[in-house]
């Protein structure tokens, strides 16, 4: 029988003592529901929770992410010694941006306030209107870019070679490292896994976290939610990141073992 989000509640509910489902999505009893409303936590919790570069299943790389930058559009003058600056942004008051050097106020600066989503005002004394690029930067981080939506992004890498200093603020990844294009390796988001790609590790691994925080709503047996969560975190988890982590090439590092199998011997 194939994988599925019912077939998965159903080893759940033998594990706690309840009836199992003909589907759980329609089933709209009581039980059902909580198994609905505790679905998406559990298996948020076992994507971000397995191997520390994500389960294979649910392994993505998204390449070409540009970094954050800003097509100004417009500058005007907001007071004496301030500048309306305008161009759709995702920056907040407070952000440091540099006006690229095809802009007459070209330079670093920080965001006084936000108008609304498509300016915001700097204090430079404003000279002409213009148009050209802007970015977000920091003293910390001088680039940003796009996180894409996921559990977790895993790595960050320019051509094939993995950046060493990164780090995730909100929506976007931070980095000293690159200032153009980054690809990244993510965990997809729970919503976007598909039930049927589950390998059967990652379902017996699945279930049993379900059934572990379920076992108290469902029975009142607090012991029983207990035991089963450490079986879950001892013994489950560990052994289903490990048959994960064999779904790869592993280089020998002597063959000897084969050379020995092409020797032929001759016996007097």
């Amino acid at each position: 029988m194939s994988t599925s989000k019912t077939s998965i509640a159903n080893w759940a509910m033998l594990k706690v003592g309840e009836a199992i489902f003909t589907d759980v999505d329609t089933d709209g009893t009581a039980t059902a529901n909580k198994v609905n409303a505790i679905w998406d936590l559990s298996l948020e919790d076992i994507l971000d929770n397995g191997p520390e570069k994500g389960w294979k299943f649910a392994n993505r790389t998204f390449h070409g992410i540009d970094r954050d930058e800003i097509a100004v559009t417009a500058l005007a003058q907001a007071t004496s010694t301030t500048t309306t600056v305008t161009g759709t942004h995702a920056l907040i008051a407070g952000d440091n941006v540099t006006l690229g050097t095809d802009l007459n106020l070209a330079g670093t600066y920080n965001v006084n306030s936000i108008s609304t989503t498509i300016s915001w005002v700097i204090t430079a004394v404003f000279t002409t209107t213009d148009t050209g690029t802007a970015y977000w930067t920091s003293e910390e981080f001088a680039y940003r870019f796009a996180r894409p939506t996921c559990t977790r992004v895993t790595s960050v890498k320019v051509g094939g070679v993995e950046l060493t200093d990164w780090t995730r603020k909100g929506s976007w990844i931070l980095t000293n490292l690159e200032s153009t294009e980054v690809d990244m390796d993510y965990i997809l988001a729970h919503g976007d896994v598909t039930i049927a790609n589950f390998p059967a590790h990652f379902v017996n691994a699945l279930r049993l976290k379900l059934a572990a925080d379920l076992a108290y709503d469902l029975v009142q047996n607090s012991a029983l939610g207990e035991r089963l969560l450490l079986e879950y975190e001892e013994i489950i988890l560990p052994r289903a990141i490990g048959m994960d982590n064999r779904e790869i090439y592993v280089q020998e590092k002597s063959d000897s073992w084969v050379a020995a199998g092409h020797t032929r011997m001759t016996i007097e």
